[in-house]
């Protein structure tokens, strides 16, 4: 009798959860590579991604994360730290290396290309105390935007 209704009990809270009916990812399936996401400023890369700006007519790439001493979650800090991430944009300018960084304190988070601004808005995972970030594992999102300024500088 306790064994039944524990089990009509654990198929109630299933049930409420939703947890019975949510099946999981088909291991058997690989995962296909994400797309770079994309808003009309924004966009999303991972390491080594690259996308088109369309409307500017160049292309981005993140290369990578040149440093990254942000204060880790669980850690206290006499300051908020940097991270410094480093892009290649091509387009009829040329290649430019650019370099953005989350703190304003230690660079720029935002360089312009062409005729437009390129910023920093984040760069994700955030640093956890005892925890390694791996290299290809951020991602950054860029607000991509008209600027006044029609060369690229940094």
């Amino acid at each position: 009798m306790r064994a039944r209704l524990a089990l009509a009990s654990m198929a109630v809270l299933a049930a409420v959860c939703g947890c019975a009916a949510t099946p999981g990812p088909d291991p058997a399936v690989a995962p296909t590579p994400a797309t770079p996401a994309a808003t009309a400023n924004e966009l999303r890369l991972q390491v080594g991604q690259s996308a088109s700006v369309d409307d500017a007519g160049f292309k981005v790439t993140f290369e990578a994360v040149v440093a990254d001493s942000r204060c880790p979650k669980g850690e206290t800090c006499i300051w908020e730290g940097n991270a410094t991430v480093r892009l290649t944009v091509t387009g009829a300018a040329g290649t430019q290396s650019l370099e953005l960084h989350t703190s304003p304190r230690a660079g720029s988070g935002s360089a312009r290309y062409e005729s437009r601004s390129i910023r920093l808005v984040s760069l994700e995972p955030y640093p956890v105390a005892g925890r390694e970030v791996a290299p290809a594992a951020y991602t950054a999102t860029l607000s991509i935007e008209r600027s006044d300024a029609g060369t690229a500088t940094q």
